[in-house]
């Protein structure tokens, strides 16, 4: 009797062709799966400042009697800040911080002397935070794009109030400078604006420090953009307040910027105030936003006097005399005016 014939086992043979492309396949869904979930990450950060909490009212009790809040412009955002009447109410300004800071940090630097140094010449003050940001509203960050409405809130709120127009100021510094400034075009009741370390461009801003804030590649750029959009709703390219400075030509703008500033370039603050038509005043400050702490007095002296002369209608003269004074002191310092 013949035994039955085993079974051939050719079909056990790999088909190698198909395990190569499934092994590519695998390789590139794993690749891509890491690159957005490295975009996700980069986009979060990006989207969300890191809260600081003010807490000057620690040192600075009456501040808790200063606290006010008042909705945004676009009514999207609850602003919390700490309103400072100066008598009697002529003139106001608006102190605006940058990202992961928060009112009384503007500068990189507590702010109340600065503040008090504006109402002992008739000045009021008005510090907020920012959408996300201190106490004000969760929200993502759009670089100004939204955040400029904060701003607009406080003018409405300072107009409520009964300061006219013209006699309202705005402070900020890097991107409270850039909101600041568009805040500033959309709105004719401000003033004067002093932009401490605005950008010009936030696409060029980013493109130029993506590497040393992530220290991912530059391709992981456009990956973090797109997501970041689809969390925040702002195409952040698009976010290009140079743009709106034509606005503002003809109105009372001061630029500062140190010449030492790594994170924004000067490039950006001569862009700005050429767009504007504003006066530019470099510093040599070692870091970003440094010029207050720098040369806190003259920094003072400069403010006020721009604020005064613009807002209360001071003496032009004395206003003068007091700039130059303060701008020949930092000669010295190694400040350019």
């Amino acid at each position: 009797m013949q035994s039955p014939a085993l079974p051939t086992l050719a079909w056990m043979a790999p088909d190698w062709p198909l395990l190569t492309v499934l092994c590519v396949l695998l390789v590139a869904v794993a690749a891509l799966v890491a690159y957005a979930a490295a975009c996700a990450a980069v986009a979060q950060r990006f989207t969300r400042a890191r809260r600081k909490r003010p807490d000057l009212q620690q040192l600075h009790p009456p501040l808790l009697q200063a606290a006010v809040r008042f909705p945004a412009r676009d009514g999207r955002a609850t602003i919390e800040a700490w309103y400072l009447p100066a008598r009697p109410q002529a003139g106001a300004v608006v102190f605006v911080h940058g990202k992961d800071a928060c009112r009384g940090d503007e500068l990189k630097s507590p702010s109340l002397a600065l503040a008090q140094s504006l109402r002992a010449r008739g000045l009021s003050v008005l510090m907020i935070d920012l959408r996300g940001h201190g106490d004000s509203s969760d929200a993502r960050l759009t670089y100004s794009e939204h955040e400029r409405h904060d701003v607009l809130g406080a003018v409405d709120y300072l107009r409520s109030l009964g300061y006219a127009p013209g006699r309202i100021g705005l402070l900020g510094a890097s991107l409270g400078a850039a909101t600041a400034l568009r805040a500033a075009a959309a709105e004719p009741a401000v003033g004067g604006v002093v932009a401490d370390t605005p950008f010009a461009d936030f696409g060029a801003m980013v493109r130029t420090q993506f590497r040393r804030l992530t220290g991912l590649p530059l391709w992981f750029l456009p990956g973090a953009l797109l997501v970041g959009r689809l969390l925040s709703g702002v195409h952040a390219l698009a976010v290009r307040p140079v743009e709106d400075m034509a606005r503002l030509r003809g109105r009372p703008v001061l630029v500062i910027h140190s010449m030492q500033d790594s994170f924004i370039p000067l490039a950006h603050g001569r862009m700005m105030a050429r767009a504007a038509g504003a006066r530019l005043w470099v510093t040599q400050a070692p870091r970003h936003i440094g010029s207050y702490a720098a040369i806190e007095h003259t920094y003072t002296a400069v403010v006020s006097d721009f604020f005064c002369l613009h807002l209360l209608g001071s003496s032009i003269d004395h206003a003068r005399s007091a700039n130059d004074a303060g701008l020949a002191g930092d000669a010295a310092a190694g400040v350019a005016a």
